[in-house]
Protein backbone atom coordinates (compact mmCIF):
# COMPACT_ATOMS: atom_id res chain seq x y z
CA UNK A 1 0.00 0.00 0.00
CA UNK A 2 2.62 2.66 0.81
CA UNK A 3 4.51 1.53 -2.04
CA UNK A 4 1.32 2.43 -4.47
CA UNK A 5 1.10 6.04 -2.53
CA UNK A 6 4.42 6.48 -3.43
CA UNK A 7 4.07 5.83 -7.03
CA UNK A 8 1.07 7.72 -7.06
CA UNK A 9 3.22 10.97 -5.54
CA UNK A 10 5.76 10.53 -7.83
CA UNK A 11 3.46 10.45 -10.63
CA UNK A 12 1.57 13.57 -9.49
CA UNK A 13 5.16 15.11 -8.43
CA UNK A 14 6.10 14.07 -12.43
CA UNK A 15 2.99 16.15 -13.63
CA UNK A 16 3.64 19.31 -11.30
CA UNK A 17 6.75 19.59 -12.74
CA UNK A 18 5.71 19.02 -15.82
CA UNK A 19 2.86 21.90 -15.86
CA UNK A 20 5.54 24.07 -13.82
CA UNK A 21 8.11 23.48 -16.68
CA UNK A 22 5.10 24.15 -19.31
CA UNK A 23 4.47 27.58 -17.72
CA UNK A 24 8.17 28.34 -17.01
CA UNK A 25 8.52 28.21 -21.28
CA UNK A 26 5.34 29.89 -21.73
CA UNK A 27 6.24 32.87 -19.56
CA UNK A 28 9.97 32.65 -21.46
CA UNK A 29 8.25 32.77 -24.88
CA UNK A 30 6.30 35.29 -23.61
CA UNK A 31 8.97 37.40 -22.37
CA UNK A 32 10.99 36.89 -25.55
CA UNK A 33 7.75 37.75 -27.79
CA UNK A 34 7.72 41.05 -26.16
CA UNK A 35 11.68 41.52 -26.50
CA UNK A 36 11.36 41.09 -29.92
CA UNK A 37 8.52 43.16 -30.70
CA UNK A 38 10.46 45.64 -28.67
CA UNK A 39 13.48 45.38 -30.67
CA UNK A 40 11.31 45.50 -34.09
CA UNK A 41 10.17 49.15 -32.99
CA UNK A 42 13.78 50.37 -31.99
CA UNK A 43 15.11 49.10 -35.52
CA UNK A 44 11.70 50.65 -36.89
CA UNK A 45 12.27 54.32 -35.44
CA UNK A 46 15.89 53.60 -36.67
CA UNK A 47 14.88 53.15 -40.24
CA UNK A 48 12.53 56.02 -39.98
CA UNK A 49 15.45 58.63 -38.94
CA UNK A 50 17.98 57.10 -41.39
CA UNK A 51 15.23 57.99 -43.97
CA UNK A 52 15.04 61.25 -42.35
CA UNK A 53 18.94 61.44 -42.84
CA UNK A 54 19.40 60.62 -46.16
CA UNK A 55 16.79 62.76 -47.74
CA UNK A 56 18.66 65.63 -45.48
CA UNK A 57 21.87 64.74 -47.61
CA UNK A 58 19.75 64.92 -50.74
CA UNK A 59 18.47 68.23 -49.64
CA UNK A 60 21.99 69.51 -49.33
CA UNK A 61 23.15 68.05 -52.63
CA UNK A 62 20.31 69.56 -54.56
CA UNK A 63 21.44 73.22 -52.74
CA UNK A 64 25.36 72.22 -53.32
CA UNK A 65 24.22 72.02 -57.30
CA UNK A 66 22.50 75.36 -56.91
CA UNK A 67 25.40 76.80 -55.50
CA UNK A 68 27.73 75.72 -58.51
CA UNK A 69 24.79 77.07 -60.96
CA UNK A 70 25.14 81.04 -59.26
CA UNK A 71 28.99 80.09 -59.76
CA UNK A 72 28.84 79.45 -63.20
CA UNK A 73 26.77 82.74 -63.28
CA UNK A 74 28.88 85.23 -61.47
CA UNK A 75 32.17 83.52 -63.33
CA UNK A 76 30.45 84.41 -66.99
CA UNK A 77 31.70 87.47 -68.09
CA UNK A 78 29.03 88.17 -70.63
CA UNK A 79 26.74 88.01 -68.90
CA UNK A 80 27.64 90.86 -66.58
CA UNK A 81 25.19 92.78 -66.78
CA UNK A 82 22.31 90.46 -66.77
CA UNK A 83 22.89 88.20 -63.85
CA UNK A 84 19.06 87.01 -64.09
CA UNK A 85 17.76 83.27 -62.19
CA UNK A 86 14.81 81.46 -62.14
CA UNK A 87 14.16 80.86 -58.06
CA UNK A 88 12.06 78.32 -57.13
CA UNK A 89 9.23 80.04 -54.75
CA UNK A 90 6.90 76.48 -54.05
CA UNK A 91 5.82 73.48 -56.37
CA UNK A 92 6.33 74.39 -59.82
CA UNK A 93 6.28 78.16 -58.81
CA UNK A 94 9.38 80.27 -60.45
CA UNK A 95 10.08 83.69 -60.47
CA UNK A 96 12.79 85.52 -62.72
CA UNK A 97 15.43 87.78 -60.17
CA UNK A 98 18.26 89.66 -61.23
CA UNK A 99 21.34 88.54 -58.96
CA UNK A 100 23.28 92.00 -57.09
CA UNK A 101 25.65 89.84 -54.97
CA UNK A 102 27.88 87.15 -55.82
CA UNK A 103 27.51 85.71 -51.96
CA UNK A 104 25.20 84.09 -50.44
CA UNK A 105 23.13 84.18 -47.14
CA UNK A 106 24.51 80.79 -45.21
CA UNK A 107 22.14 79.91 -41.83
CA UNK A 108 24.39 78.76 -39.39
CA UNK A 109 21.09 78.65 -36.78
CA UNK A 110 17.71 78.75 -37.35
CA UNK A 111 17.50 82.82 -37.03
CA UNK A 112 21.36 83.62 -37.84
CA UNK A 113 23.12 83.45 -41.33
CA UNK A 114 25.93 84.96 -42.47
CA UNK A 115 27.73 86.24 -46.01
CA UNK A 116 29.40 83.45 -47.77
CA UNK A 117 31.00 82.98 -50.94
CA UNK A 118 28.96 80.01 -52.72
CA UNK A 119 32.54 77.95 -52.74
CA UNK A 120 32.47 78.26 -49.39
CA UNK A 121 29.18 77.32 -48.77
CA UNK A 122 29.58 74.56 -50.64
CA UNK A 123 32.35 73.15 -48.90
CA UNK A 124 30.49 74.00 -45.49
CA UNK A 125 28.12 72.18 -47.28
CA UNK A 126 29.80 69.11 -47.70
CA UNK A 127 31.03 68.86 -44.32
CA UNK A 128 27.65 68.69 -43.26
CA UNK A 129 27.29 65.71 -45.70
CA UNK A 130 30.58 64.29 -44.02
CA UNK A 131 28.85 64.34 -40.50
CA UNK A 132 25.25 63.05 -41.65
CA UNK A 133 26.59 60.29 -43.37
CA UNK A 134 28.90 59.34 -40.09
CA UNK A 135 25.35 59.17 -37.90
CA UNK A 136 23.69 57.30 -40.68
CA UNK A 137 26.56 54.57 -40.86
CA UNK A 138 26.08 54.84 -36.99
CA UNK A 139 22.39 54.22 -37.43
CA UNK A 140 22.65 51.26 -39.83
CA UNK A 141 25.43 49.64 -37.26
CA UNK A 142 23.09 49.82 -34.77
CA UNK A 143 19.94 48.55 -36.94
CA UNK A 144 21.91 45.86 -37.84
CA UNK A 145 22.99 44.67 -33.98
CA UNK A 146 19.12 44.77 -33.74
CA UNK A 147 18.35 42.78 -36.58
CA UNK A 148 20.59 40.06 -35.26
CA UNK A 149 19.26 39.86 -31.74
CA UNK A 150 15.93 39.93 -33.42
CA UNK A 151 16.99 36.79 -35.19
CA UNK A 152 18.71 35.25 -32.44
CA UNK A 153 15.28 35.74 -30.08
CA UNK A 154 13.17 34.45 -32.96
CA UNK A 155 15.17 31.12 -32.90
CA UNK A 156 15.08 31.04 -29.05
CA UNK A 157 11.63 31.41 -29.17
CA UNK A 158 11.24 28.74 -32.13
CA UNK A 159 12.75 26.00 -29.37
CA UNK A 160 11.11 26.99 -26.74
CA UNK A 161 7.78 26.80 -28.46
CA UNK A 162 8.51 23.32 -29.69
CA UNK A 163 10.14 21.81 -26.72
CA UNK A 164 8.33 19.71 -24.26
Amino acid sequence: MEEENKEENNGNNRNTNNQDNRQNREEELQRVIYQAKALEERAAALDNQITMLNGAIQEIKRTIETLDGLNDINNNKDNDNNKEILLPVGKNVLVSVSLKSKNVLFGITDDIFIERTPENAKAALQENIKKITGIMENLKKQHSEIANKISALNEYGEQLSHSE
